[in-house]
């Protein structure tokens, strides 16, 4: 048996509800299909046991969201998430979000503390980020990559605190030291988390293996 056909029958076995998207995001992030995978529209079809159409659908959603690249012969590409491009997802995510900040007056700023949900905190600042390429990627980041790493930690109480620490930092925002020093501290945390997921998620299969 083939590896595709391999990593066809583990997606049916792990992924048994949720739409064609939703399944798809979350085994990639997972690591459940290994990046630099070559699967084809019909392949993941099969193995979501749904037609072509919300399949379709649902890998363009994933091109937007940088998940994967799709060709003209219908082959699609799973992207590779290596450590260091999750660090630079997250690291680019604080220096636009810093960007956007230093463009507020001081009672926008001063809003962001008083906001307690991380999504939420994260939503204010893309809504006005002044210019709708930087609220695209701050929008993906937070939706898909950021929103994975808060629903799937077991270590929420450490990334909270982080978080609240940022916050602290936004009591003074124009001191941009002090934020861009609490934001590279929470971007590396967020980072660290997506890829401590997706290893623990590894180890689980291979014992499962076993």
């Amino acid at each position: 048996m083939d590896t595709i056909q391999v990593i066809m029958i583990e997606l049916k076995k792990k992924y048994k509800s949720g739409s064609a998207i939703e399944i798809l995001q979350e085994a990639i992030l997972f690591g459940d299909i290994e990046g630099g995978t070559q699967v084809t529209q019909n392949e993941l079809a099969s193995a979501l046991e749904t037609s072509r159409m919300p399949v379709r659908e649902a890998l363009i959603a994933l091109e937007y969201q940088g998940l994967i690249e799709r060709h003209s012969n219908q082959h699609v590409n799973i992207s590779c998430l290596s450590d260091e491009s999750i660090y630079s997802i997250f690291r680019d995510m604080a220096a636009l979000e810093i960007e956007v900040i230093k463009r507020w007056d001081n009672d926008l700023a001063l809003a962001l503390p008083n906001i307690r949900d991380q999504k939420k905190f994260h939503e204010f600042i893309y809504i006005s980020a002044g210019s709708p390429l930087r609220e695209k990627i701050l929008r993906i980041t937070a939706e898909i990559y950021l929103a994975f790493v808060l629903d799937h930690t077991d270590n929420a109480g450490g990334i909270d605190s982080v978080f609240n620490n940022l916050k602290t930092a936004m009591l003074k925002p124009k001191n941009l030291d002090i934020i861009s020093s609490a934001y590279a501290v929470y971007s590396e945390l967020l980072a660290k988390e997506l890829i401590r997921i997706r290893k623990r998620r590894m180890e689980e299969c291979s014992t499962s293996d076993r």
